[in-house]
């Protein structure tokens, strides 16, 4: 769990949320992994089960809560190499192969969606743990949602092409396994 606690603290540390003090992230239960439930809308059920966790809502120490808006940075959570780019139902995807792993018939990838990848990333490029690599897109083509980082891990087998990595994919595949994030 600590990765993915880290990772938080720097999203709201880099973006200065709660004026620079510590934030209470908060999720309704559609947003955590795994869940079947719609946290807009209708607040119905989604069609398949959340691969991920979407990453908004925060509450000050003052109490109050906010959201993102479309100005919030994207660090990366750890170091990788961007293996594909790609659309995604509100705007795009960074698909990204972590960096230090075991040369097995498996690896493991982390996407942040919902997002405007910072320009000067392209596909093959490395980055860096907390490098700014996007900001969370104005969600305009979908007004019922919030501005928010859609954040998955998955474990990919290796006769699957980059190219392939995207939301066709990951949403339909019984070969590819969502990790919860929670636990990294």
């Amino acid at each position: 769990m600590k990765i993915f606690s880290d990772y938080l603290t720097a999203i709201s540390r880099i973006n200065r949320l709660g004026n620079g003090q510590a934030v209470e992230w908060l999720f309704h239960p559609g947003m955590l992994f795994s869940s079947m439930d719609k946290w807009w809308g209708d607040f119905g059920f989604r069609s398949s089960a959340h691969e991920g966790i979407d990453i908004t809502y925060f509450r000050t120490r003052e109490g109050e809560i906010c959201s993102f808006n479309d100005t919030v940075q994207i660090p990366a959570m750890e170091d990788g190499r961007i293996i594909n780019i790609c659309n995604d139902f509100l705007g795009r995807t960074l698909v990204v192969e972590l960096e230090k792993q075991d040369p097995r018939e498996t690896f493991v990838i982390y996407t942040y969606a919902h997002i405007r990848p910072e320009s000067r990333l392209s596909i093959g490029r490395c980055i860096k743990k907390n490098e700014i690599i996007a900001r969370v897109c104005d969600t305009q083509r979908n007004p019922q949602l919030p501005p928010h980082l859609h954040f998955s891990c998955f474990e990919i087998g290796m006769g699957v092409l980059p190219k392939d990595l995207n939301w066709d994919l990951f949403s339909t595949s019984t070969t590819i396994n969502p990790i919860h994030p929670v636990f990294l």
